[in-house]
């Protein structure tokens, strides 16, 4: 029986025409965000995609993308549209992300602030099991490779506006740390917040 999809596409104005949105995967999209060649000047997908790939999980929470400059952003927010059409959305967006449904898929623009290295985005990472970073072939890069296989949680930078709302999270995904370690970050720091709005969970 004749599907549409097994339609072969030409070229030009008619096969545009006639273009068939392809069904969104994880490696569909990272070939999108990582369609510039230069891997050293960004984007960059880093955070959790990676800690989970560590983990062997592949039902990602989401994936996350960090860039250069507000022109990379763009471009890639408008790659991912062309590709997939109408089956990318937006969520919602804030000063810290612009937050995309990609055909089930979350996928956050960071746009907080723009890096100039990957190693810069790691330096900014609370906690140590999250500085990694996935390339096109979804190979892992970054210090935090064994803290992050050992659901070993360790403070890389502190933030006392979303340190307990993160410790909270990781402990969810089974992560732990001594509880001579907590005590000591949370007697030690200053106006720590202890209230868990939305905000403070990160990306």
């Amino acid at each position: 029986m004749f599907k549409f999809e097994d339609l072969s596409i030409d070229t030009g104005k008619a096969g545009d025409f006639f273009k068939v949105t392809p069904e969104p995967t994880i490696k569909g999209i990272v070939d999108v965000i990582f369609s510039q060649p230069n891997f050293e000047q960004g984007p960059w997908i880093a955070g959790g995609m990676a800690r989970q790939l560590v983990l062997g999980e592949t039902d990602f929470n989401d994936i996350d993308v960090w860039f250069s400059s507000q022109r990379q952003l763009d471009l890639i927010r408008s790659r991912l549209s062309e590709v997939y059409g109408s089956r990318v959305w937006m969520e919602h967006s804030s000063d810290n992300a612009e937050t995309f449904d990609v055909g089930g898929f979350k996928v956050q623009l960071i746009k907080k602030k723009f890096f100039s290295s990957l190693d810069e985005i790691f330096d900014g990472f609370d906690f140590t099991c999250c500085q990694l970073a996935v390339d096109k072939n979804l190979q892992i890069y970054g210090p935090g490779k064994q803290d992050a296989a050992d659901r070993r949680l360790r403070v890389h930078r502190l933030n006392k506006d979303s340190f307990l709302a993160r410790y909270a999270k990781y402990v969810g995904y089974g992560y732990s740390m001594p509880n001579e370690e907590f005590l000591d970050w949370i007697n030690k720091t200053h106006d720590i917040n202890y209230k868990f709005d939305g905000a403070a969970f990160g990306y």
